[in-house]
Formats: C-alpha cells, sequence, structure tokens
C-alpha cells in the first residue's frame, strides 16, 4: 500500500474579524442579461445563479487594477497584500484565509432572456447570428439550450476590517462602475447597479446619479479610489485604470438594455466598417492576408490611389481573430485566425487569447441610462508578438500598431479618421 505523505504545513488558520470591522449587506440589480457565471462554462449556475467565490475573483481583479500602483513594480509585495485581503493557499510563509468575508444571498433568479433580431422579432437564442446581441454573444451560438437571464438580484454581504477599508472600497466602487457578474463582462453583461447598502442595521437607498453626472462622478472616484505609483516592468501587463484613463459616455435615454444594444450596433459597425453595406471591407487584414499568399488586393470601388498597411490593426480588440475568407477561391484555406506567438525556441503552443482593453456597458442614471466605453491600461500585443495562422511559416509574424502614417492612407482614414490608436479612434465614434 502507498504511505500518504503527511502534510509539513499546519491547517490554514481561521481568521475572526474584530467587533469594529465593517458589515454590510450591499444590494445589486442585475441589468443586462447575466450569460454563464456556472460551474459549467457558459451557462448560469443550476443552484447559485451568482456565486460567492465568483464575486471575489472580480474583486480581487479591481483591487489590482486600482490600487496595484501603490507598489512600483513589485510583484511580490502585490501578491502579499493581495493575499491579506482577498486569501490565498495557505502556505508556511503564512498566506492563507481572506480577510474579507462575502456571502451572497440571491433575492431575484431572474427569467429566461428573450433575444430579438434587427426587426424585433424573437430569435430563440442570444448567440443566434440573426440576434441583435450576436456580436458580443457568439460564444453561445454553438452551444445546445445556452441561455442567459434577466432581471437577476441579490445581497452581497461583506465583512473587513476597516484598516483595509480604502483597500476594499476601492474594489467595489471599480467592480460596480466597470465590471459586472458571470462571464463578457467587458462587452456589456451581467451589468450591476447598486440600489441599497445596509450597515450597522440602517438601510441606505442610494441616489441615482444624473446622466450629466456620471462622467464627473466616474473622474470622482478615481480620483479618490486610484493609488497612483509606477506600473513597471513586471506589473505592467496588470489590467489597470489610471487617473487619466480614457472613457466615453453616450445617451443619456432608454433603458439599460436599448443603451447596451446601441452601444453594439456602434462597436460592430466600427469593427466591421464596409466601403458599402455588403462592400469590401475598409480593414486591411484581408488584403494582408491575400498578399502574403501571392493574390491580388480587393479594393473598395471609388478608393482613389489605395496604398496596402499590411498590418492587423484591430488585434488591439483582442484575440484571437478569425477571418474567414471562403470567397477567395484562390486561397489554401477558408479562415486565418491572428493569435499570439510562442515564446522563442519553445514547444509551447501559441498564445492564443488576449483580453481586450475595451470595456462597453451602460450604467443606470436617472433618466434611464447612459452608455459607459472605457479602456484599460493592458497589453495590446501578446509578449511575443504576433502571428496568423494559416500563412506560410516565414510570413506569420505579423504587427498591429498604427503610425499616423498608416492612419491617414485610403481607405483607412474613412475608418479612424486619422487617428492611429484603433481604440481612441473608437471612442471617437461615440
Amino acid at each position: 500500500m502507498r504511505k500518504r505523505i503527511p502534510n509539513k504545513l499546519s491547517p490554514p488558520r481561521v481568521v475572526v474579524l474584530p467587533d469594529k470591522a465593517v458589515h454590510q449587506v450591499r444590494r445589486y440589480k442585475v441589468i443586462t442579461p447575466l450569460f454563464g457565471g456556472g460551474a459549467e462554462p457558459q451557462r448560469p449556475d443550476a443552484v447559485t445563479v451568482v456565486r460567492a467565490s465568483e464575486i471575489r475573483g472580480m474583486l480581487r481583479f479591481w483591487w489590482r487594477a486600482t490600487r496595484g500602483g501603490q507598489f512600483n513594480g513589485n510583484l511580490e509585495a502585490l501578491r502579499r497584500k493581495e493575499a491579506e485581503i482577498w486569501g490565498a493557499a495557505a502556505t508556511k510563509d503564512g498566506l492563507g484565509p481572506s480577510r474579507t468575508a462575502i456571502c451572497v444571498k440571491v433575492i431575484h433568479r431572474g427569467h429566461h432572456f428573450q433575444a430579438v433580431d434587427r426587426r424585433g422579432h424573437p430569435v430563440q437564442d442570444v448567440g443566434a447570428i440573426d440576434s441583435i446581441y450576436s456580436y458580443v454573444a457568439f460564444p453561445l451560438r454553438d452551444i445546445s439550450g445556452a441561455y442567459v437571464l434577466e432581471n437577476v438580484e441579490f445581497d452581497l454581504e461583506i465583512q473587513y476590517s476597516k484598516r483595509l477599508a480604502a483597500e476594499v472600497e476601492a474594489s467595489l466602487w471599480a467592480w460596480e462602475t466597470f465590471g459586472g457578474v458571470g462571464a463578457r463582462t467587458r462587452r456589456g453583461f451581467g451589468a450591476l447597479q447598486l440600489v441599497e447598502i445596509e450597515q450597522q442595521g440602517e438601510k441606505i437607498s442610494l441616489r441615482t446619479a444624473s446622466c450629466n453626472e456620471v462622467a464627473s462622478e466616474i473622474t470622482k472616484g478615481l480620483q479618490k479610489h486610484l493609488a497612483l505609483g509606477k506600473w513597471c516592468n513586471s506589473t505592467e501587463n496588470i489590467p489597470h485604470l489610471t487617473s487619466d484613463v480614457q472613457f466615453q459616455i453616450t445617451g443619456p435615454g432608454g433603458n439599460p438594455v436599448s443603451i447596451w444594444e446601441n452601444l453594439i450596433k456602434k462597436y460592430q459597425a466600427f469593427r466591421q466598417r464596409r466601403h458599402k453595406k455588403y462592400g469590401l471591407s475598409l480593414w486591411p487584414e484581408a488584403n494582408t492576408i491575400r498578399v502574403n499568399m501571392g493574390r491580388a488586393p480587393k479594393w473598395p470601388r471609388n478608393i482613389f490611389n489605395p496604398r496596402l498597411v499590411k498590418k492587423f490593426p484591430r488585434g488591439q480588440f483582442g484575440l484571437p481573430i478569425i477571418f474567414h475568407m471562403p470567397h477567395d477561391k484562390n486561397l489554401s484555406v477558408d479562415s486565418y485566425t491572428l493569435q499570439g506567438q510562442a515564446a522563442p525556441g519553445s514547444k509551447d503552443n501559441p498564445i492564443n487569447r488576449l483580453a481586450s482593453p475595451l470595456i462597453l456597458r451602460p450604467l443606470a442614471c436617472d433618466q434611464g441610462a447612459v452608455g459607459l466605453a472605457v479602456i484599460l491600461e493592458n497589453p495590446r500585443v501578446p509578449p511575443y508578438g504576433l502571428e496568423v495562422d494559416g500563412l506560410p511559416q516565414e510570413k506569420k509574424a505579423v504587427r498591429s500598431e498604427l503610425s499616423f502614417k498608416d492612419a491617414k492612407t485610403e481607405p483607412l482614414k474613412r475608418v479612424l479618421n486619422g487617428e492611429p490608436d484603433v481604440l481612441k479612434a473608437f471612442l471617437d465614434t461615440l
């Protein structure tokens, strides 16, 4: 019989919070459909629609995004502080259970969200090709019986030491303002509205901000909650907020879902900008693939003296990106995938995912809602560069960053209006 190796570590200590700890119950409405969030990917949880472990992970992320700058690039110091607040696996160096206690009580499980097409007619699945949400819900397209929920409400009971108040409150504010619950929150699913806080037996119903105040409230929140410092070397790849973060407010008008729908339409229109509704794309990626495969580029009519920018600028929206080109009969394959390269000399698989720096979501206000688009400080390119799977090996490596000269060439200037930062150019369209 195989002998069990004795554990050399002591059991993790149970953290008992002091009597003077902050104890709150925060009530939330989920104002856009809840996508996934369960133990099974892409599906709501069968038992608890919103899980405490999921929220802890979200708060941990937003703590790094708001407070990580105070460590000036020291990853070890950041890690130890994060473990103190949000917990870590028990180790001999003393890390262990969280000093922040979290419990979730679902008030309303919600119901199936009825997706519609562009004419307002019901469609079976939110990810279906004819759904107006399909551009951001496409992961659900191939999942049988997949659905999302609407009108979910829950209470978050949270308890933490007053000594950690600035850290926890910053995380809560950022999560409520920029984040959400479930999957694909950067594309607006699971957006939150904080409606009530109960503390010391007193319930405080929160005033919904004026739609004209939303931008200034975000600026005030950044000034209050960001821990300023130098993001450098090992920490610069951690997604984070800055005091001069680029964001844009749209609206006001309508309910949160209609505002979100409008953001999706604008996002899709920008990323799929064409000369005509069903004409050739104004973006350069397809022509770059054609040229790299020894084929001639295809230009929209009435584009005067075009010059091909041999880059893949839409890679800055996140990876992977699949370019379907079934109508190009002379190409060797129908689809090409833009992804990150593997480390030089390694046998690892390519880095095929890079989270988008762009967040789109509605925010509730006194006139219904406004739209928010914000750009995180986030890597735009994987650590070892980009490649296109499907191109010959010697031509796989590609670039996405544009210069001012690139942005002013036909037909790209019709998309970017001379702005080389692709994400900033999108904000300008809002």
